[in-house]
């Protein structure tokens, strides 16, 4: 009875599978009958459209698609059949390839446009006859818009292929190709020894976009371009040095392509969008690279006129501009140039140590954390998912994250496996970035390591040091940003010294200026710690006591006055100042009230700041020779309600109040550290100045609040005293607060003794 049971039930279900069998059959059919149909077009751009895509990628599928529909743009036929020759749907891939290709068209089109209206006044010279009329034409001009086109941003290795000149009189632009590929053209050596006469006169001004490039690659080939009055790339730092943020209104560069549409209203394309990434201008046609290399140089030259009209109406600054700025053009070529010599044995012997320590410290830390771990397989020091639980276990306190600076370094004084922790990353970190990396940059021309400095690095007017932004060599190096440890590795060429001159605790004399505060003069007038002067005033207590500790170590109300000076001048919140004095924000905002309230004058001059840049969205550098535009700090509040602090729903209005604290904040900074890099300029000017008179004598490099030089070790007592007399007397805080400097002397950078006790033992080792 069960047996038949079973039979039965097994019949009937026979017919089921059947349904599921046929279903799967005809499933399949209408597959293959679908894959023989086209998918309609719309139905593909639906789906793709549908799918998750960036911004970007939108924007160019929209593009693809108007194209598509105006009939400028079809698919490729290998790409509407698979394999077996079944229709193929349209696909995002397939929209991204015809992007490219839509990107050539356009790229054509614009070449071709480029050519066809070349101005009546756009000339290429590739004939001796033609290239004398432009040297005749040249004697008339008082001042010239000059560029270089050339094979690279490497200004010691890469070659000029040509040179645009702008004639503003004769109102005539012209290119002058001197090493293209296959066309009629003159020798760049004609080229340059005929221009000589011209680049070598002052009184023929030149004016140029990003001077110090085309002045080290004219020098390149054994020329010189002298008489440079105007760059229009440092000039724009000066009218708007907010240029890169486009949150503000700027042009996002300070690249002249960038710069011409925003304040010419011209369009301009870049380089590499007009010929390709890779692309070389010497393989560019000759008609082509006329309407190119022409219009830069026009560009140029309306950009000089329009940012002199401008200039001229704040003269404070077009003097500062003409008298420090251009000047100094001159001297970072030569600083660059100049270059670096490093002890690559020293490099390699310091890198074993390092790696040696590194491995140290990998061993304890695993040994020590591992019992907090808690994931499969061995503990990952430089995994942040795996160290930040079993950190927060092994001290016994939970970490919000594993930030270095923020969360790690407080807590290294109380736990040393953090301490541990942080010397091994900066060890890993010294040894990959500046021992192994570093050897590599040496220049194969020059055989020494050179640096960018960028003398508009900052929006204060700071130095920056690295490499060129479009350097596709990898050669760039940040010089001012080398460790300690790692400076050693730097060292004069033989029978030379480095002669070091700081500028002693510059900025808070410029603070003692241009505030007046009593406190702080006295502190420079007696030759006394500035920081201790505070804590003697604001405690009440002789400055003996709150100098240093019987170990010579810092007092700890000394290192309060640090911190909060620091704070203050750097723009940091109550908040940050709050975790660096190890209290709440309530007891630092008190603190630092009762400090300054201490110091009348440096209070009211601290408020002064903030009012002036409330009320201007500015403030102004020493003698008014730069501006730091701050335009957030005019801003109107947005209202919170109190209580609503942390309300989500007041997200942007927190935002923008902040954008608002930190403008207000950068006042005092700005000002500081703006008339500090004025300081540094112009005593950098009057260093060049001297070490052009003294044979072997070069600016070795600036670094912060310092000056370095390349001197020959048989240098005497009275040139060290002349150098102590331009560090302290080139660029004066008024008559009142005296300038400081110490000089040492250096076999290896960062290995210095003071000059005094150099010449007590005769420079010996």
């Amino acid at each position: 009875m069960e047996l038949g049971n079973l039979r039965l039930n097994l019949s009937a279900l026979t017919p089921k599978n059947d349904e599921v069998k046929n279903e799967k059959v005809a499933e399949t059919a209408k597959r293959k009958k679908k894959a023989k149909t086209a998918e309609p077009i719309e139905e593909s751009w639906r789906r793709i459209f549908a799918s998750k895509l960036s911004e970007t990628d939108r924007q160019r599928l929209n593009e693809v698609k108007a194209a598509m529909e105006a009939g400028k743009l079809a698919r490729n036929p290998s790409d509407c059949v698979n394999k077996a020759g079944n229709p193929k749907a349209f696909s995002k891939a397939e929209a991204m390839r015809l992007w490219k290709t839509l990107q050539e068209q356009r790229r054509e089109e614009t070449l071709r446009k480029m050519v066809e209206n070349t101005p009546e006044n756009y000339e290429l010279i590739t004939t001796e006859a033609r290239f004398q009329s432009l040297i005749e034409a040249l004697s008339n001009e008082k001042i010239i818009a000059v560029d270089t086109e050339t094979t690279g941003v490497d200004v010691y290795t890469d070659v000029i292929v040509g040179l645009s000149l702008t004639l503003p009189s004769a109102d005539w632009h012209v290119y002058i190709p001197v090493d293209h590929v296959d066309c009629e053209q003159l020798s760049r050596e004609y080229v340059l020894e005929g221009l000589a006469p011209v680049f070598n006169d002052e009184s023929i001004g030149k004016v140029l976009h990003n001077a110090i490039f085309d002045i080290a690659m004219v020098r390149r080939h054994g020329f010189d371009l002298k008489g440079v009055v105007w760059d229009t790339m440092t000039a724009m730092h000066m009218l708007n040095e907010n240029e890169e943020d486009r949150t503000l209104g700027g042009a996002g560069s300070f690249k002249l392509k960038d710069l011409a549409p925003k304040y010419l209203k011209t369009p301009a394309d870049t380089f590499d969008a007009l010929f390709g990434r890779d692309a070389q201008f010497k393989e560019v046609p000759l008609d082509i690279a006329l309407v190119y290399a022409a219009k830069d140089t026009e560009l140029t030259w309306k950009l000089y006129k329009f940012q002199r009209q401008h200039m001229e109406k704040m003269p404070t600054i077009l003097e500062y501009y003409q008298t420090v700025e251009i000047p100094l053009l001159y001297v970072i070529v030569d600083l660059e140039a100049n270059g670096y010599i490093l002890d690559l044995d020293f490099a390699k012997e310091y890198g074993e140590k390092l790696h040696k320590r590194a491995e140290e410290l990998r061993s304890e830390l695993v040994t020590e954390l591992t019992p907090f771990h808690e994931g499969d397989g061995p503990l990952n020091l430089n995994s942040t998912q795996q160290m930040r639980p079993a950190l927060s276990k092994a001290i016994g306190k939970e970490l919000p994250n594993m930030d270095a600076k923020k969360t790690l370094k407080p807590l290294k004084g109380d736990h040393e496996v953090i301490a541990k922790l942080l010397e091994y990353k900066k060890i890993t970190k010294l040894s990959g970035t500046y021992i192994e990396t570093l050897p590599l940059k040496q220049n194969p021309t020059t055989k020494r390591w050179h640096s960018r400095f960028n003398p508009m690095g900052t929006v204060t007017g700071r130095f920056s040091s690295g490499k060129d932004d479009e350097d596709k060599t990898d050669q760039g190096f940040n010089v001012q940003n080398q460790p300690q440890e790692a400076r050693p590795m730097f060292s004069p060429p033989p029978g030379k010294v480095l002669l070091g001159a700081d500028f002693k605790a510059q900025e808070i004399r410029c603070v003692a200026y241009l505030s007046g505060e009593p406190v702080l003069i006295n502190a420079f007038l007696e030759e006394r710690d500035p920081y201790a002067m505070m804590a003697s005033n604001f405690y009440k207590r002789p400055y003996e006591e709150v100098y240093k500790n019987a170990d010579g170590s810092d007092t700890k109300e000394r290192k309060q006055m640090k911190v909060v000076w620091l704070a203050t001048l750097y723009g940091m919140s109550d908040y940050s100042l709050a975790d660096m004095l190890g209290v709440n924000k309530k007891e630092a905002t008190k603190f630092k009230g009762e400090l300054f309230g201490s110091m009348p004058k440096l209070s009211a001059w601290l408020k002064e700041n903030e009012e002036f840049v409330r009320k201007n969205g500015y403030v102004w550098a020493d003698l008014r020779a730069r501006k730091r535009r701050l335009p957030d700090a005019k801003l109107p509040r947005k209202n919170i309600p109190y209580g609503k602090w942390n309300d989500p729903k007041y997200e942007d209005a927190r935002k923008h109040n902040s954008r608002i604290n930190r403008a207000l904040r950068q006042a005092t900074n700005a000002r500081v550290q703006g008339s500090s890099s004025i300081q540094t300029k112009v005593t950098m000017i009057k260093a060049h100045e001297y070490c052009a008179n003294k044979p072997g004598w070069a600016l070795w490099s600036t670094v912060h609040d310092e000056l370095i030089f390349e001197v020959p070790e048989d240098f005497t007592w009275e040139e060290a005293q002349d150098i102590r007399y331009i560090m302290l007397n080139s660029y004066r805080w008024g008559d009142v607060v005296p300038n400081g400097t110490d000089i040492e002397v250096m076999r290896r950078w960062g290995e210095g003794v003071p000059v005094e006790e150099w010449f007590k033992t005769k420079g010996d080792d």
